[in-house]
């Protein structure tokens, strides 16, 4: 049975939370090469497992339908470091002071991790449902730089477009979201990256290129133009999935981004003024990853990567995607999947995925320009 820790994991010795005192201040390389060093490990496969994430449906899709079949099967218990958010979990993980094995990840903290080295790299022979049953389109993303991948997809998700379809009748384009018909009504999700990416996609740019066919000066400044436009008929810019539900099922929203799975929530509730689309233009996508932490022992390493790729068999993943509410990275199918609002049937083609190498470079500048915006 799966073991959740809210302060951390049971994972640590006494050794290794002596050896995290001794090397406090030390730098990350060093620690891990101490933690190497001391940790013992190899062979004989692990007895547990620790994965970082934060609760939830993830965590209760997870908890009913994944865990215990792997311990039967693998007499490996898979642990639970609750974290309470992304950030503040990735810095831990990055400062050495998380004594856990891999980590639920999105693709900016899967690109960052790659880039400052967290992530263990991984050769795809290693996960053989990998090779053989991961959408083409999800595989070796543009947010998991290099040639190794870094991240091992399961699930996937989009930002698309939620509507109050007793307001709106079945809208197709972001446009939906600057109709003054609406004013008062439009619910826009309140980060500065979101802002341009949609807007740019409303606008017939590429978000990850803004500028391509001009410059990017004069594109971007279109872009604000636009977004300070929309602001005009906003009730509110969300900034939580708990903000955005609430918007949405108390009718004072009638159109404006959304999580897919989010919205198809609401509507299993009973929420049946609500209806979800992916605009012609397309939506922002992004992908649940499982990343491992690098250094952890090889016992661990190996039971982790035979845990993924336990996920990713049809039969573990169809029940675990089907109450998490997203598709699966897999094409394994059902009448449930296909109904779920983020489900593309073209197999992950129609999702525009984040070059956050481009966001990472521009997002300080975004930022401050969308709180002048939102400001005004």
């Amino acid at each position: 049975m799966s073991h959740v820790n809210n302060g951390g994991s049971s994972r640590g010795t006494t050794s290794r939370r002596q050896l995290l005192g001794f090397v406090a201040g030390a730098g990350t390389a060093s620690l891990a090469g101490c933690i190497n060093a001391f940790g013992g490990g190899g062979g004989g496969g692990a007895d547990e497992i620790v994965l970082q994430m934060e609760g939830g449906t993830m965590l209760d899709a997870l908890e009913s339908e994944a865990f215990e079949p792997f311990e039967e099967e693998f007499g490996t218990t898979v642990n639970v470091a609750l974290r309470s958010s992304q950030q503040s979990g990735y810095a831990q993980i990055k400062a050495g002071q998380a004594e856990v094995d891999m980590a639920s990840v999105p693709p900016f903290t899967l690109y960052n991790g790659t880039m400052d080295e967290v992530w263990e790299p991984i050769d795809p022979s290693e996960i053989p449902n990998y090779e053989s049953n991961v959408l083409d389109p999800l595989k070796n993303p543009i947010f998991d730089p290099g040639e190794q991948i870094h991240g091992v997809p399961h699930a996937y998700g989009t930002v698309g477009m939620a509507y109050n379809n007793e307001e709106l009748d079945d809208p197709t384009s972001w446009s939906a979201m600057w109709d003054e018909a609406y004013a008062g009504h439009v619910a826009p999700e309140g980060f500065g990256f979101i802002r341009v990416f949609t807007t740019a996609l409303e606008m017939g740019m590429d978000p990850n290129n803004i500028g391509a066919e001009s410059s990017y000066e004069e594109a971007i400044e279109q872009i604000w133009q636009r977004v300070d436009e929309q602001q005009e008929l906003v009730v509110t810019n969300w900034t939580s999935g708990d903000e955005l539900g609430r918007l949405f099922t108390s009718t004072d929203a009638w159109v404006g981004e959304a999580w897919g799975n989010v919205i198809y929530g609401a509507v299993q509730d009973g929420n049946d003024h609500l209806s979800y689309v992916i605009p012609d233009e397309g939506a922002y996508g992004y992908t649940q990853n499982h990343a491992l932490v690098q250094g952890i022992e090889d016992d661990r390493r190996e039971a982790c990567l035979e845990f993924i790729n336990f996920l990713l068999r049809d039969e573990i993943l169809q029940p675990v995607v089907e109450k998490l509410g997203l598709p699966p990275s897999t094409s394994v199918t059902s009448d449930t999947i296909t109904g779920l609002y983020d489900y593309d049937p073209s197999g992950g083609e129609g999702l525009k995925f984040p070059d956050v190498e481009y966001i990472n470079e521009h997002n300080d500048e975004w930022s401050q320009r969308w709180e002048e915006v939102r400001g005004n």
